[in-house]
């Protein structure tokens, strides 16, 4: 029996999606996450409005598409991770794998960040009285707090406005 062949059959069956939809869903559960929510529209509000959506459109179809499906197919060919794969591949291009884990690693703890702020605001609001809502807590400048609208005093911010800076 030649190695091949002995190689071949102690690999293990892998696991493989139901139907087609699931891994579509999946894949779009993966995509679609907190930043195409709340960081989208103002990427969009600062960059231009409308008129950023035309070269993000271009370079989503030019780059960001075939770079998915490269993904998708190199890990499907090695049935490897990230790493492993793409050094499978090309044994040159083992750091382009591992800088793939690093920049999700760096995604993952920027977006925890946000969800605990996010928590925090939220557990702060269930509290009897609202801290954002007077002017006689630690947080607050003396003299620049104000509890109402501040109007046209520019020198003066919003008890809440100095709550969530």
């Amino acid at each position: 029996m030649s190695l091949a062949k002995a190689d071949h059959q102690s690999t293990e069956p892998r696991e493989t999606w139901g139907r087609r939809l699931e891994f579509v869903l999946a894949s779009i559960g993966y995509a679609v996450g907190l930043g195409n929510v709340w960081r989208f529209p103002y990427l969009c509000y600062r960059s231009g409005g409308g008129a950023f959506l035309i070269p993000y459109l271009i370079m989503l179809f030019l780059c960001g598409i075939p770079l998915l499906f490269m993904e998708f197919t190199v890990g499907q060919y090695t049935r490897l991770g990230p790493v492993h794969a793409v050094a499978k591949i090309c044994p040159l291009f083992k750091g382009v794998g591992l800088a793939t884990v690093v920049i999700s690693y760096v995604l993952c703890t920027y977006y925890n960040v946000l969800m605990t702020w996010a928590l925090y605001y939220l557990l702060h609001s269930f509290s009897s009285s609202l801290p954002w809502q007077s002017c006689n807590n630690t947080w607050n400048s003396v003299g620049n707090c104000s509890t109402g609208f501040p109007g046209n005093a520019t020198h003066l911010q919003s008890a809440s406005q100095q709550f969530f800076e």
